[in-house]
């Protein structure tokens, strides 16, 4: 997935965690609820409005590109309940994919 891919998926798992709808999403974010439509299909906005959503998100626009979720509070179980809701989004393929990995590294950390 390209970063575009990333910035839609980010952006709707933040308005996810948020439990906002379009319409109160668009307005945190002081944007036409249309472009957030067209945004959240396929992550493709113009740079200055990817900029104003990092700034009213208060996070780097590095972080809405990138492959994972950013989480809005650092507090651990916080963070972990949104990477849960992150892996309920994978595919079942890639849910089995990264549980094989979680449990190899458990197995080292056990060792």
């Amino acid at each position: 997935m390209n970063q575009c891919g990333h910035f839609a998926k980010n952006l709707e798992a933040i308005r996810k965690i948020k439990n906002a709808n379009l319409t109160e999403f668009s307005e945190e974010l002081d944007i036409p609820k249309s472009t957030l439509q067209d945004i959240l299909k396929d992550g493709n906005t113009s740079l200055h409005t990817a900029l104003h959503i990092a700034k009213y998100l208060d996070v780097p626009l590095s972080t809405l590109t990138g492959e994972t979720a950013p989480a809005e509070n650092p507090d651990s179980l916080t963070v972990l309940l949104r990477y849960f809701e992150w892996f309920s989004l994978l595919p079942s393929e890639d849910q089995k994919a990264v549980t094989a990995h979680i449990r190899a590294i458990m197995e080292v950390l056990q060792k």
